[in-house]
C-alpha cells in the first residue's frame, strides 16, 4: 500500500537545502573493549553512524541506545554523551574532546580509546548549519532520533565504502563520511515525516499537506508575488491560523522564510551572474533596490556588491554594480 506522504518529501530535501545544512567536525571514534569515552555537548545536532562491532550511546539525561553495525542516531544539541563497548568486562572510563580543528580537508581523525580487541567504531559528525539565513531547525529535538539500516535501506553501496573508510582511514574520507552521514539524515527525517513528525515540530510541518503546499510555494516560486494571504490560499487555510501553524511548525513566519529563500538565491546570482544589484533585486522578487540592499546587508553583514566582490575573482571586474 502506497504512502499518501511520500509525493510531498522532496520538499524535505529542498527545505534543507535551503537553510544549508551540511556536516562538520568528523571523528571516527575506535572504542576498545573494556572501555568507554566521555564526550561534551555539541551546540549543534550530532550524528553517529556504527561502522564496525556493538556498544551503547549513553545520553547525559540516561537515555541509553543499543548500537550495532548501521544503526544511526541523531543527538540533540546541548547533550553531553558517552560511547562503549558492549562486551562484558571491566570498564575503564575516559574523557575525550572531539577533533573540532582538524587541519586536513580530506581525511578524518580516529579517536582509539583503549588497548585491547577491537569493541565498536562509529563515525561521528556535527551538523553545520548557516544561522545568518535561518534558524536551528533542530533546536527543539528533545530526544535522540535512531535508525537501523541495511541493504534493503538504499545505502548498501555507502557502507560498503564506509566500512572500508573505517579500516584505512586517509585520503579522501571526508567526503564519503560526510556524503554517508548526510543521507542517513535525509532518510532518518523522512521516516519522521511519515510518521507524522512527532518529535520534529517542522517535520509534522511538512507531513502536514497543507503546510507542505505552502511551503512547496516558498520554495520553488519564490520570485512569485507571494503574500501571507496567497500563501493560506494555496494551504487551504484561513490566513490567522495558517500564520499561527506555520510559525509553530517552522519557527519564523512565512513571509521571514520567503525573504530567506529569496536572499539565497540573490546570492547565488550576485556570485554567478553579471546582471546588477537592481536587476537580481527584481529577479529574486524585491520591489526596489534600497529594499533588497538593507535586507542582504542584514543576513549576510555585507551590502550586495560588497559580497559580490569578496567572493569573485578579479576577472569579473566588467560585473555591473
Amino acid at each position: 500500500m502506497s504512502n499518501p506522504r511520500l509525493p510531498e518529501l522532496p520538499v524535505l530535501e529542498r527545505f534543507l537545502a535551503s537553510l544549508n545544512i551540511g556536516v562538520a567536525n568528523f571523528t571516527l571514534c575506535d572504542i576498545r573493549d573494556g572501555w568507554s569515552a566521555r564526550f561534551d555537548a555539541c551546540s549543534t545536532a550530532s550524528l553517529h553512524y556504527c561502522m564496525d562491532g556493538s556498544g551503547f550511546l549513553t545520553t547525559q539525561l540516561g537515555e541509553r541506545v543499543s548500537l550495532s553495525l548501521h544503526s544511526f542516531v541523531l543527538l540533540p544539541p546541548g547533550v553531553a554523551y558517552k560511547i562503549e563497548s558492549s562486551k562484558p568486562s571491566v570498564m575503564h572510563e575516559t574523557d575525550r574532546r572531539r577533533v573540532s580543528d582538524w587541519p586536513w580537508q580530506e581525511s578524518v581523525p580516529t579517536v582509539q580509546v583503549g588497548d585491547g580487541a577491537e569493541g565498536i567504531s562509529t563515525a561521528c559528525g556535527e551538523l553545520s548549519l548557516d544561522t545568518a539565513t535561518g534558524s536551528d531547525p533542530f533546536r527543539k529535538l528533545r530526544r535522540p532520533l535512531i535508525a537501523n539500516f541495511d541493504g534493503k535501506s538504499g545505502l548498501r553501496d555507502q557502507f560498503v565504502l564506509l566500512l572500508a573508510e573505517c579500516a584505512r582511514p586517509g585520503l579522501g574520507s571526508r567526503p564519503l563520511i560526510e556524503a554517508l552521514l548526510k543521507q542517513c539524515l535525509i532518510m532518518v527525517l523522512r521516516r519522521q515525516i511519515e510518521d507524522g513528525g512527532a518529535d520534529l515540530p517542522w517535520a509534522a510541518g511538512v507531513a502536514d499537506r497543507r503546510l507542505a503546499n505552502a511551503l512547496q510555494a516558498i520554495l520553488e516560486r519564490s520570485t512569485s508575488s507571494l503574500s501571507v494571504e496567497r500563501l493560506a490560499a494555496i494551504a487551504g487555510m484561513s490566513r490567522s491560523a495558517f500564520a499561527a501553524q506555520f510559525m509553530k511548525a517552522f519557527g519564523q513566519s512565512p513571509m521571514a522564510m520567503l525573504k530567506m529563500v529569496r536572499l539565497k538565491k540573490a546570492a547565488e546570482l550576485l556570485v554567478t551572474t553579471n546582471f546588477s544589484v537592481a536587476e537580481v533585486a527584481k529577479m529574486v522578487g524585491f520591489s526596489s533596490r534600497s529594499n533588497f540592499s538593507l535586507a542582504f546587508s542584514a543576513s549576510h553583514g555585507l551590502d550586495p556588491s560588497a559580497f559580490r566582490r569578496r567572493l569573485t575573482s578579479p576577472t569579473s571586474s566588467q560585473v555591473r554594480n
